[in-house]
């Protein structure tokens, strides 16, 4: 029994990053033809990790489709499959992904396939521009076998590259100037409309569906998950990912759960802020007659949050870059 207990340990702790220490740990789990049920998890070694599989799948998308939410949509408001990148801030660590529509061997095809990377002590810009692009490569090369010892191999060789990048790595230059104001950036976004009128909308949705004041403000309390959806084009949705990211990471403290989900072939991302359930997770297979555009939405408004909104985006332009995950 001492040893059985041993090996478990072993395993639960081979893949956690030291204190301090840099490194990228490759995972999969979902559904993929070589299985006849879902993929026996691959390199869940992790706390940060089991949490991915457990809010996103599980609880996210698992529930979703128990409950037949998308199933219960028109044609128009749903979105037919699966096909995201994400980006996690979850328990101190950044957690990068793609899913994609699958099926298992028996060719049941609900469930997606999942590949993520944990990344512990690497900015967050590094990990957007080397990381991401493998993570493609790793779902083509998936997405062309059928054979789980194929699937296994793929994963090994990722470890084993992301491994060998993280210890080549060259410091990165410190973030530009735009990286202490996300706010005043994606004010400027035509997206947004004239006079901020669509990221004042959005930042009363925020207010008003999280509830909880600024970190270090007598407001301050717990976060209640909630959900957003702005425009982004695919090109440029990492850049502005990274400034909502920025910006709610200032607003709620590090501790925060923030998730980024970027359909691949529609114009949006959907950003959950707090811990996820099956509610915000609806927000994967919802189209925009589901779920509109939070610029969009035709808030009422009055001048004084208007007037408290404005000098907000004016004091964060001022505000220095937090580098810990976001450089």
């Amino acid at each position: 029994m001492v040893s059985i207990l041993k090996r478990i340990l072993q395993r639960r702790n081979a893949g956690k990053p030291k204190g301090g220490s840099q490194c990228a740990l490759v995972a999969a789990f979902g559904k993929h033809p070589g299985w006849d049920d879902h993929i026996d998890d691959i390199g869940l070694d992790t706390d940060v990790l089991i949490a991915v599989k457990r809010l996103l799948y599980i609880e996210g998308i698992g529930s979703n489709l128990d409950a037949g939410s998308w199933d219960k949509l028109d044609p128009e408001q749903r979105i037919d499959e699966f096909g995201h990148m994400f980006l996690w801030l979850l328990k101190g660590e950044v957690v990068i992904g793609r899913l994609w529509s699958s099926r298992d061997g028996k060719g049941r095809a609900r469930y997606p396939m999942v590949v993520c990377i944990q990344c512990s002590g690497l900015p967050l810009l590094w990990v957007l521009a080397n990381i991401l692009p493998r993570l493609e490569r790793i779902e083509a090369a998936c997405v062309d076998t059928t054979s789980p010892h194929d699937v296994r191999r793929i994963m090994e060789a990722a470890q084993s590259e992301v491994r060998q990048l993280v210890q080549q790595r060259e410091r990165a230059p410190a973030p530009g100037p735009e990286a202490a104001r996300p706010l005043a950036r994606l004010a400027e976004l035509p997206e947004m409309g004239p006079n901020r009128q669509g990221l004042h909308r959005v930042l009363y949705h925020i207010d008003r569906e999280v509830g909880r004041g600024p970190a270090g403000t007598e407001r301050r309390q717990a976060v209640r998950p909630a959900v957003f959806r702005v425009p982004a084009s695919w090109t440029a949705s990492r850049e502005v990912g990274l400034a909502w990211i920025r910006f709610l990471r200032a607003r709620f403290g590090a501790e925060t759960s923030i998730l980024a989900l970027t359909p691949l072939k529609h114009p949006w991302i959907d950003v959950i802020i707090g811990e996820p359930t099956s509610v915000q997770m609806f927000c994967l297979r919802a189209a925009r007659g589901a779920l509109p555009l939070t610029n969009t939405i035709p808030y009422s408004l009055d001048s004084e949050f208007v007037t408290r909104t404005n000098q907000l985006i004016d004091d964060f332009q001022a505000q220095p870059t937090d580098k810990s995950h976001t450089g």
